[in-house]
């Protein structure tokens, strides 16, 4: 029998004030490192992913939530001068099972974004993988851990997307970025993973 997974409980959700930050570097050393940080905004009533380079310099912002019937829905992201809002949100996934495919297709909202903006998405999802015990580079071993593919593509364009690992009540603690190969779709480009190093700051105000 498959087995049976919650999306939502392996994405970071909270109601705190609660910082958590996951500062990543590539296992070889191939890549800059990066940061993300979750938090709960109470103005959307939504998790905020944050991302930062590797000089602190803020890339992009999710906003995500999770919608009863529907699973994990991102639905809004900010860059810089730039806003996208989407209805239908992109999708993460609800009740799904290990090697299952979930596939769903996002929309921009064309008079909500800012600029104005227009555009058809694709997102396409593989459970890979349950894990009992994963290990990250500095050591840390997480237990109960999702590993999952994506690909996201706007308006027909070549995917990418990212391979997560997602440990239960946690989050994302390795990931290792993806794409379709332009000059073949059928091949995928992939990274050497980038493993991380969590800080849980509370009182953030």
């Amino acid at each position: 029998m498959d087995k049976v997974i919650y999306v939502s409980y392996y994405w970071p959700f909270f109601t705190t004030d609660e910082l958590r930050r996951f500062d990543y570097t590539a296992v070889d050393g191939s890549m800059d490192p990066i940061t993300s940080v979750f938090s709960y905004d109470p103005g959307t009533n939504s998790m905020l992913y944050n991302d930062y380079d590797a000089k602190g310099v803020w890339k992009d912002r999710w906003y995500y939530q999770y919608r009863p019937g529907f699973g994990v829905a991102e639905w809004r992201d900010d860059y810089p001068g730039k806003k996208v809002i989407m209805n239908p949100p992109i999708g993460w996934g609800c009740t799904e099972t290990i090697g299952g495919v979930y596939m769903n297709s996002p929309q921009m909202d064309f008079f909500k974004c800012w600029p104005w903006s227009m555009a058809k998405g694709t997102q396409i999802i593989k459970y890979e993988d349950l894990l009992a015990n994963f290990v990250v580079e500095c050591g840390i071993a997480y237990q109960n851990v999702l590993q999952f593919t994506y690909l996201q593509s706007w308006n027909g364009k070549p995917g990418t997307g990212a391979r997560y690992w997602m440990a239960k009540g946690i989050g994302p603690v390795a990931v290792q970025w993806l794409a379709q190969d332009p000059n073949d779709i059928t091949k995928i480009i992939e990274t050497a993973r980038m493993d991380a190093v969590i800080t849980h700051v509370n009182g953030a105000g």
